[in-house]
This record gives C-alpha cells, sequence and structure tokens, in this order.
C-alpha cells in the first residue's frame, strides 16, 4: 500500500525536520559541544542510542535554556553505566521527559512541534505543514485497513481484534516501517518513552482481544528494557498521563481518526 510507505516517509521527515530546527535554535557551537560527550563519558558517542539520546539532550536545552551537557552530566553523576549494555539508552531514561506542548505531533507518541518552533518564522508553517501531511496519511492507512475482511498476519489463534485495533495496528506498523507480515504486530523494543508507553497500549490491546485473554507480556519496565541499570528511571506518571490523554484526543488535524478502546 503507497500510503503506508508514504506515511513512513512522512514521519521521518517531521521528526527531521524537528531534530534539525532544535539544532539551530541551540547554536552550532552547544551542539559541537555535545558531540564531544565522548571526553566525559568515553564511548558513550558510539552507542547505538546514542542518536536518540543526543535528539533528546537537545531538545532539552532548547526547552530549558541549559546546555545539553548539564543535562548529561545530571543524569550520569552519582550512578554507575559501566555494566550497561547500551550505555546512551540508560542516560535517556534518567533524563526528564519535555514538557507537553499545545501543538501536538502527527500521531500520539509523536513529538509535538515546541512553541519557540511553532512561531518560528520559517520553521513553524513548516513543521505545521509536515504534521498534517503525516495525520492525513495516518488517516488514510487506518481507513484502508478498516475496509478490509481479511484476518491480520499478527493475529494470534483465538484473537478476535476489533476493526479500530487493526486500523491502529497498521497505522503503527507503517510509520514505523514494521513489515506487516511481522508476526510481532508492534515490532521490536522502542526506546524513546512515549513510543514505548504507545506500544504496550497497543499490546494490551492485543491481549485483551483473545478469547481467553492472553499475557499481555511484562509490564514492568525492568523487564521490557533489560539494558535499564537498577539507577535507571522509567517513564513518569505524567508522561503516561500524555499518552492516555492523546489516545483520548487524537491530534485535531485527525480528529475523527479512531482509537481503539
Amino acid at each position: 500500500m503507497i500510503q503506508a510507505a508514504r506515511l513512513f516517509q512522512a514521519v521521518q521527515r517531521y521528526t527531521d525536520s524537528l531534530n534539525v530546527a532544535t539544532e539551530q535554535l541551540v547554536g552550532p557551537q552547544t551542539v559541537a559541544e555535545l558531540d564531544q560527550a565522548a571526553q566525559y563519558i568515553p564511548g558513550l558517542t558510539t552507542e547505538p542510542a546514542w542518536p536518540t539520546l543526543r535528539a533528546h539532550l537537545l531538545a532539552l536545552a532548547a526547552e530549558s535554556g541549559q546546555h545539553p551537557l548539564r543535562h548529561l552530566r545530571a543524569a550520569a553523576s552519582g550512578r554507575e553505566l559501566r555494566t550497561a549494555d547500551d550505555m546512551a539508552a540508560v542516560l535517556y531514561w534518567r533524563l526528564p521527559e519535555l514538557t507537553p506542548t499545545d501543538h501536538p505531533g502527527p500521531l500520539p507518541w509523536l513529538p509535538g512541534i515546541p512553541e519557540a518552533l511553532h512561531a518560528h518564522p520559517v520553521w513553524g508553517d513548516y513543521l505545521v505543514k509536515r504534521s498534517q501531511l503525516a495525520a492525513d496519511l495516518a488517516d488514510q492507512v487506518q481507513d484502508h485497513a478498516c475496509q478490509g475482511d481479511a484476518e491480520p498476519v499478527w493475529a494470534p489463534s483465538g484473537c478476535h481484534p476489533s476493526t479500530d485495533l487493526i486500523g491502529e495496528i497498521a497505522v503503527w506498523q507503517a510509520a514505523n516501517g514494521i513489515n506487516p507480515k511481522d508476526p510481532r504486530a508492534t515490532g521490536g523494543t522502542q526506546l524513546e518513552t512515549l513510543p514505548a508507553l504507545w506500544k504496550q497500549r497497543l499490546d494490551r490491546h492485543i491481549a485483551r482481544a483473545s478469547d481467553p485473554p492472553a499475557d499481555a507480556g511484562p509490564t514492568n519496565d525492568a523487564q521490557r528494557k533489560p539494558y535499564l541499570d537498577a539507577g535507571a528511571t522509567t517513564a513518569s506518571a505524567d508522561t503516561q498521563h500524555q499518552v492516555d490523554v492523546r489516545a483520548d484526543h487524537p491530534h485535531p488535524a485527525a480528529n475523527h481518526r479512531r482509537v481503539a478502546g
């Protein structure tokens, strides 16, 4: 389905644009200093999750006005990292989440447009259009999936997913580039907080659609994310609330999008 491929591209371009715009807000010198983080934590910039950690540190810097290295040092101080499988992943989960914005992302698990960027004379309109395109494509993917009558590949024996859930899974898979033939409905591990919580939410809905209900999988973050060390924090109650609110109140650009209950 061409809309699924277009949705994946639109999501990538939206998030890439947010990252580039954030780097411009923070400034090239600050970005360059952050990229020397291996001076403070050897090996950090070669870890698999470094790009995710880097983007979040820059977003925190843009929001708070504090240097990203200050946030990094605060996350790294007082707790060991050497035994972690991925130091960048552990540090990411120790950092605070961004403050929810009045301009939510095009999908419930995607970051919104910060006020400073929304009001930006160059980036504001561009990001809004990118967000709108992704939201429109998500609607098309969901509508197409809801019109089919074939049992989804990912549905386990005895699972009877609702039409709404089938549509939601289709959007999740397309937006994240997951092969629709993958028997794992929601794909592999998600590092970032909002996607991880949204994935967990979808997995719960799939489990509840089973007859009898299947095990929804581990609910403890240490079980779901084995690379976390003893000092790593998990998603806050505020972040979980943000996910729940987004589930009940989708992006206004796609206010007819269905959400599985």
